[in-house]
């Protein structure tokens, strides 16, 4: 009999409609699991808040996604009590040979208070992660600090923390009692399929939420710079806007610089559009303050797209300056305008960098690879 897991986690919650990294990641690892032999079944506990209804959907013959209402006032003060008792509830039912946890927040915990048999998978600092998100107060020193003592509980409870990067493992040592292993996360096949690249038109893409983290009013900024000597250069900001003050100012900025016809800002969208969008692109932009991992360099890799990123978190082992993209300081929008002009005016040099980060990341971000390290994990978590 093969292993059965039980995965608490943010997984999408309709097919096809990708709403994060971590949504990506953990969608991408459950397929890769199913498809081998040594894994029985895996149960998905999809916590929501009124986005989908409560029910239980059977994806595969393998794989079951529970959607469950979660806890949504005070998680942090009620240790998530209300979600805690419906996860034992599946685990009761399921009875799996592990649970994983993805995050080091509230699904984390929830995993390491299951099962004395939980690997956890770090996606991001969160406590760190919140100064950037919310402006300097008590209330967000407060609400890090407990954020801060959740994740400590988590690492120290379970038995296996995945790290997805260098950058999360030496932020978290000393944290981790159990056992700490690297695993970056999974790259679909689909993203894959896309290299190797052919020549495209002078277009870059930003693919992330539009919020002051990830800093895509700078992006525009520089994005003016180049434009100035490429002409018919183009821009698409697509991702999530959960900030509508912040959007109002993205637009207004965009508007201002006279970019509003050649710069396309667009919500959410399902995963082939995305991959449309990074077969037209002739790179791939981050230009955060804060990143753990990011997803969507991953897939830009994959896809056979340089990127142009900042040195930030575990950004730096992802792209391989001047090698398959380039990396740059955060806030430097000259820098960045001179990289992205560097590939705009360079069509020959992004067909090269394209070409060599797919090879790369066939041997980083494989979900074969990463489905096997993670059963390794599991057996680990067992013993």
């Amino acid at each position: 009999m093969g292993l059965k897991v039980l995965m608490i986690g943010t997984y999408p919650l309709e097919p096809g409609v990708i709403r994060g990294g971590v949504e990506s990641a953990t969608g991408t690892l459950v397929a890769a699991l199913a498809e081998r032999d040594d894994v029985e079944s895996i149960t998905v506990l999809r916590f929501h808040h009124g986005e989908v209804p409560s029910g239980v959907r059977q994806e595969s013959p393998k794989v079951q996604v529970r959607y469950v209402r979660g806890q949504y006032r005070w998680r942090m003060l009620t240790r998530s009590y209300l979600d805690l008792r419906r996860a034992r509830r599946v685990f009761e039912e399921v009875r799996p040979d592990v649970v994983h946890g993805q995050e080091m927040g509230v699904n984390g915990d929830v995993a390491v208070r299951c099962s004395p048999n939980a690997v956890v998978t770090v996606h991001g600092i969160t406590y760190v992660e919140t100064h950037l998100y919310h402006a300097p107060s008590l209330r967000t020193t407060l609400r890090a600090k407990l954020i801060r003592g959740l994740a400590k509980r988590v690492l120290r409870r379970a038995k296996v923390v995945v790290s997805i990067s260098k950058y999360d493992a030496e932020e978290l040592s000393g944290l981790v009692r159990g056992t700490r292993t690297s695993i970056a996360n999974p790259t679909a096949p689909e993203f894959f399929a896309l290299a190797p690249p052919a020549p495209t038109a002078p277009r870059l893409l930003y693919a992330g939420a539009l919020i002051p983290l990830k800093n895509p009013l700078g992006l525009v900024n520089a994005f003016a710079q180049c434009r100035a000597t490429v002409p018919d250069a183009r821009l698409a900001l697509i991702g999530p806007q959960p900030d509508a003050h912040y959007l109002d100012e993205v637009l207004g900025r965009v508007a201002a610089l006279g970019l509003t016809d050649c710069v396309d800002v667009v919500d959410q969208v399902d995963n082939d559009r995305l991959r449309r969008e990074l077969t037209d692109a002739r790179a791939v932009v981050s230009f955060s303050r804060q990143e753990n991992a990011p997803t969507i360099i991953a897939q830009a890799m994959a896809a056979g797209k340089p990127v142009v990123a900042t040195r930030v978190g575990g950004v730096p082992e992802m792209v391989d300056d001047g090698e398959t993209g380039f990396v740059v300081e955060s806030e430097d929008e000259v820098k960045l305008a001179d990289r992205l002009w560097a590939l705009l005016d360079d069509q020959g040099l992004c067909l090269r960098m394209g070409r060599r980060a797919h090879d790369v990341a066939v041997l980083r971000y494989a979900p074969d690879t990463i489905a096997e390290k993670t059963v390794q994990a599991y057996h680990a978590a067992m013993r």
